[in-house]
């Protein structure tokens, strides 16, 4: 899944990168015509418009098309390059009206201080002005100021508006439109793309996906910190893969209608399905504390590529908490199906307390009647927090991990120091959800 994520990473910066050749078409025009240092005034040009393209693959990035999940290798790993890209993406634009900004240094720092704000003679300058104003709040609430999720989510359907700003930066500058046709068609197509894809994402998204309709079965409260939702559709059925997740929001007035992401736990054969919740956050305690039998739920998906199918025995499957979810779907499917004579699982399940496992009785059941699933079960308040130096047989497994960062994060370290190959290692990383 990674080799697939860094392949198609390198496709979109090999697309960018095709923008420098076009730049230099009209570098002699639009460069020798300014008394500034040539390296300045060409590689803030060149910034500006690797900037403006990663910022439009940015906004491709987030509308969830299933053929980019695809191309990825998961959702979670098209979340990753949106992330990364958007904030290449910045520190390109930042940089851009920072080196034009120099030609003021150190003679004048006031002069060139203003610069960077909208009060310019050109509607064009101070649009692009106005635009890096707004990029850099947005990115201010995404990665330094934490704010409700509901209010982020909001503040996150301006960057189509900032990126409308760019458009009109770059289009009104007559030096690039004349000097450099290619260059402006090449851009022109990037524009378009962004302005799509935005308008898909963020005001037709709710007409044009296929959300099906369910209702609230069963609220199952399994401790004092997880609950089991049962749902039950109201006409077409969610067909998915175990260990794929979907995106859930409730029509209840006591319940923010912002769909979020859990895994399914049931199997493909059942007409219901099955999630589980734990109480995390602002979202996640409100649903544990509301949630009742007969709300309406919208599902979107499925999504996801953690498939144990795909993959060879014999295997390793680690959960962290509430990250157990994907393999009580897998352990489900695996009653279903007819399974390899070389098949040999090893399911450890880690927890804090004894107090907050669910599911160990099918877990238990399941060794009982498969040979070759194992299950181990790991209390860091008894036994301490898992390593890989506890794990049986290690070596030529192929490993799937679903739990906090943390928890993942000092694993692959260790993995690692184990000299684990990193195409034997399989995870979906919901923090970017």
């Amino acid at each position: 899944m990674q080799n697939k994520q860094k392949i198609a990473t390198a496709f979109l910066f090999g697309l960018a990168i095709l923008a420098i050749p076009l730049w230099f078409i009209s570098y002699p025009e639009t460069t020798f015509r300014h008394n500034l240092n040539y390296w300045l005034i060409g590689s803030s040009q060149l910034a500006g418009i690797l900037g403006f393209i990663l910022y439009s693959f940015s906004l491709i990035l987030s509308t969830r098309l299933r053929w980019i999940e695809n191309l990825f290798g998961g959702l979670d790993k098209v979340y990753q390059t949106h992330h990364t890209v958007g904030k290449i993406a910045f520190f390109l634009i930042l940089y851009h009206p920072i080196a034009l900004a120099l030609r003021w240094i150190p003679q004048d720092f006031t002069k060139g201080f203003l610069y960077l704000l909208p009060f310019h003679r050109r509607l064009a300058i101070d649009l692009g002005s106005w635009a890096l104003l707004g990029f850099f709040l947005l990115m201010l609430v995404t990665f330094v100021i934490k704010i409700p999720y509901d209010k982020w989510k909001l503040s996150h359907k301006l960057t189509g508006l900032v990126f409308l700003l760019f458009i009109a930066h770059f289009f009104l500058l007559d030096e690039l439109v004349s000097a450099n046709l290619p260059l402006a068609v090449y851009l022109g197509l990037f524009s378009l793309l962004g302005v799509i894809s935005f308008l898909y994402k963020s005001v037709f998204f709710h007409w044009i996906v296929d959300e099906k309709s369910y209702t609230v079965e069963k609220v199952n409260r399994l401790n004092n910190k997880v609950i089991q939702v049962t749902l039950s559709p109201n006409n077409s059925q969610i067909q998915f893969i175990p260990g794929q997740f979907c995106f859930f929001s409730y029509r209840d007035p006591s319940i923010s209608k912002e769909a979020h992401p859990f895994t399914i736990c049931s199997t493909t054969s059942e007409k219901s399905i099955t999630i589980i919740v734990k109480a995390l956050g602002d979202y996640t305690n409100h649903l544990y504390q509301t949630l009742k039998p007969g709300v309406r739920a919208l599902i979107e998906g499925p999504y996801g590529q953690f498939d144990y199918k795909q993959y060879n025995q014999p295997q390793l499957w680690i959960a962290g908490g509430v990250g157990i979810a994907p393999f009580i779907s897998w352990a489900n499917d695996l009653q279903k199906r007819s399974l390899p004579s070389n098949f040999e699982t090893d399911l450890y399940y880690c927890i804090n307390s004894r107090e907050e496992a669910i599911y160990i009785e099918k877990f238990k059941e399941l060794e009982n009647k498969l040979p070759g699933f194992s299950f181990h079960l790991t209390c860091a308040d008894r036994e301490g927090f898992l390593s890989a130096d506890e794990i049986n047989n290690l070596k030529g497994r192929e490993i799937f991990i679903c739990g906090p960062k943390e928890m993942r994060q000092s694993l692959l370290k260790e993995f690692q120091g184990q000299q684990v190959p990193d195409k034997n290692i399989h995870f979906e990383d919901f923090d970017f959800f």
